[in-house]
């Protein structure tokens, strides 16, 4: 039986003014992402994403359940969103999840 770890990563875009200015190349690489996600949803690594509204500035935010740090390092290689911002990885100590309710 292997055992899983549970990893919050936070996207930080290289810009303070990113995503309110995005140009439509930034958009096509923003609905690349989305798709990566959703990907990642039907892999079963995701747990949960979506974009943080900060008043230090906005951030993405996913917390992903895999075999360890390195295979969430190759997962996230692959992310478009790459081109735009920058992973913050951490690992989490223990996690809750709440079960499907559908």
């Amino acid at each position: 039986m292997s055992h899983h770890s549970f990893f919050c990563a936070r996207l930080l875009p290289k810009r303070p003014d990113f995503p309110a200015d995005m140009t439509p190349e930034e958009g096509a690489v923003m609905r690349a992402h989305a798709a990566f996600l959703e990907e990642q949803l039907a892999a079963g690594t995701l747990v949960v994403a979506g974009p943080v509204l900060s008043a230090s500035g906005g951030y993405g935010l996913g917390v992903f359940e895999v075999e360890s740090r390195e295979a969430l390092d190759a997962i996230l290689a692959k992310d478009p969103a790459r081109e735009v911002g920058t992973y913050e990885v951490s690992p989490m100590a223990s996690a809750m999840v709440r079960p499907r309710t559908w």
